[in-house]
């Protein structure tokens, strides 16, 4: 395996991971799903750097709310 190949396999890895983490997440606009997908696409590396930084912007905020006091059956 050459080092061409390797940097190829761990930047679709790194692409793959980003686009996994972009499904899971939750936008206050459904465009911005599909925007930052695109990003992704186009940008790649890149891409995920800009969405380091404008994530808190776009994101809704998750709540930790465990519920202890369910009974198992």
């Amino acid at each position: 395996m050459s080092i061409s190949e390797l940097v190829f396999y761990l930047r679709a890895m790194f692409i793959l991971l980003f686009l996994s983490e972009l499904i899971k997440t939750r936008f206050r606009k459904k465009k911005d799903k599909i925007s930052w997908f695109f990003i992704a696409i186009i940008f790649g590396s890149i891409g995920y750097f800009f969405w380091i930084s404008f994530k808190r912007r776009l994101v809704i905020k998750r709540n930790f709310n465990p519920d202890f006091n369910s009974k198992l059956e």
